[in-house]
C-alpha cells in the first residue's frame, strides 16, 4: 500500500478516515466534546412543544435534557438535573406547570426559576434566584427542535440556510404529514458508518431489486453546502410503473412522490422522500459506546395511513434498513483487521451515482472537528 495513501481534503485523491477512528476509544472519546457537545442536536419534534407547559425530555450521550414551552410561548431548553443535588428533574415528555424534583421536592417554573425548595426559609444565605435550571441554546428547523450545549455556538438557521425550504419544496404536503412509526435499532458499529452509508455505490449489492438506480439508467444529482448534502435520485420509467403496479388503492397523482431524496444534516441526522405515495422518514443516530450506536427512524404519512403507506415504512424498516445494518456490522468487525489500515474513497469526476463523494463531505467534517484544518 502506497505511503501516499491518507485522509485529503480533495475528495478526489482521498483515502477514507483511518481505521482507528472507528474503534478507538480515545478518539470516541474526543468526539464527545469536539461533535456531539458542540454541534446541534436532535431531541424531538416541534408538534409536541405546540401549547405552554408542553415538554419532552432526550438525553444527548451522557446529558439528559429538558425542553419545554412557557406562559410565554418561548422555547427553553435546560440540563435535565434539580440544581439541589444532581437528581433527574423529568422524564418522557407531556404538559406541567411546575416541574418537582421527585428527590427532595424542589420545584422549577417552565422558565427554569426555582419556585419552591423546602425550609429554604431556614438556610443562612439562601435565595431561591441563585439556582435555577441550567439553560442551553434551543432552536427549530422545520419540525425538528434541535439543542446545542456550546454556549458560543452559531445558530442553526444560517448554517442550514436552505434545508427546511428544500424539504417543503420536495416533500408533497409537507406540512400536514403525521409521524406513524417509529423504531429503533440497537447497531454494533461506530456511529460514523451509519453516516458514510450515504452513498450508492453500495446499492447493486446491498439493495439489488429494491433501487431506483437499479434496471436502467438514472440521476443521481448531489449537491453539498456547508453542513446538509442532497442527492436527488430519479427513478427510470421501468421502476417508476413497476412502483405503481404494486400500489394497493388506485394512484392518486397529487400523492406521489415522483421523486426520490436523501438529505444529510451534521453531525447525525439522514432525511428520505422514496418514490412512493406521500413520505418522509427521518435517521437519528447516536453513539452508545466506541463501537455501538442506536438508530431510530420516525416514518411520515399523510393521516390517514393507507395500505401502501404501511407497505413503504415496512419496506424501509425491514429490508432496507436491515440490509444496512448488517453491512455496518461486518464492515465493523473487518475494521479490526491487523492488514488494514485505510482504503480509497472511490470518487468520479462526474460525482456519479457510483461515487463515495458524499461519504467525504461527512468524513471532511468529522477530520477537521477533530483536527482542524491539519491533513
Amino acid at each position: 500500500m502506497t505511503t501516499a495513501l491518507k485522509f485529503r481534503p480533495d475528495p478526489d485523491r482521498s483515502a477514507t478516515l483511518p481505521a482507528r477512528y472507528y474503534i478507538d476509544p480515545a478518539i470516541y472519546e474526543r468526539e464527545k466534546e469536539a461533535i456531539f457537545f458542540k454541534t446541534w442536536q436532535f431531541v424531538g419534534f416541534a408538534f409536541d412543544l405546540a401549547n405552554p407547559g408542553d415538554y419532552i425530555t432526550a438525553d444527548i450521550l451522557d446529558q439528559k435534557i429538558l425542553v419545554t414551552r412557557g406562559k410565554d410561548k418561548r422555547l427553553r431548553a435546560f440540563y435535565n438535573v434539580c440544581m439541589h443535588r444532581g437528581h433527574i428533574l423529568a422524564e418522557g415528555k407531556g404538559n406541567k406547570a411546575i416541574f418537582t424534583c421527585p428527590f427532595h421536592a424542589w420545584s422549577y417554573d417552565a422558565t427554569g426559576a426555582l419556585k419552591a425548595a423546602g425550609n429554604a426559609e431556614n438556610v443562612q444565605g439562601f435565595r431561591l434566584e441563585d439556582f435555577g435550571l441550567a439553560e442551553i441554546k434551543v432552536e427549530t428547523l422545520g419540525p425538528l427542535v434541535l439543542v446545542n450545549l456550546d454556549p458560543e455556538a452559531a445558530a442553526i438557521g444560517p448554517q442550514a440556510t436552505g434545508l427546511a425550504e428544500h424539504w417543503r419544496a420536495n416533500v408533497k404536503y409537507f406540512d400536514r404529514l403525521t409521524l406513524r412509526h417509529r423504531q429503533d435499532y440497537q447497531v454494533k458499529c461506530n456511529w460514523k458508518l451509519i453516516a458514510d452509508q450515504n452513498e450508492c455505490y453500495h446499492c447493486p449489492a446491498i439493495h439489488a431489486g429494491v433501487t431506483t438506480v437499479q434496471g436502467g439508467p438514472a440521476a443521481w444529482i448531489t449537491t453539498e453546502h456547508a453542513i446538509w448534502s442532497t442527492h436527488l435520485i430519479r427513478a427510470n420509467d421501468d421502476v417508476t410503473q413497476a412502483r405503481l403496479a404494486a400500489l394497493k388503492a388506485p394512484h392518486d397523482p397529487d400523492k406521489w412522490q415522483n421523486e426520490a431524496f436523501i438529505w444529510y444534516l451534521w453531525p447525525n441526522l439522514i432525511f428520505v422522500t422514496h418514490q412512493a405515495p406521500t413520505n418522509f422518514k427521518i435517521l437519528h443516530f447516536l453513539p452508545t459506546g466506541v463501537e455501538s450506536s442506536v438508530e431510530t427512524l420516525y416514518c411520515f404519512t399523510l393521516d390517514p395511513p393507507t395500505a401502501d403507506d404501511q407497505a413503504n415504512i415496512e419496506r424501509f424498516a425491514t429490508v432496507v434498513q436491515g440490509q444496512d445494518l448488517e453491512a455496518m456490522e461486518k464492515q465493523q468487525t473487518g475494521l479490526h483487521a491487523r492488514g488494514y489500515q485505510r482504503g480509497r474513497l472511490m470518487v468520479d469526476k462526474e460525482r456519479s451515482w457510483r461515487s463515495e463523494h458524499s461519504v467525504h463531505h461527512f468524513d471532511k467534517m468529522v477530520w477537521e472537528a477533530l483536527n482542524g484544518p491539519n491533513y
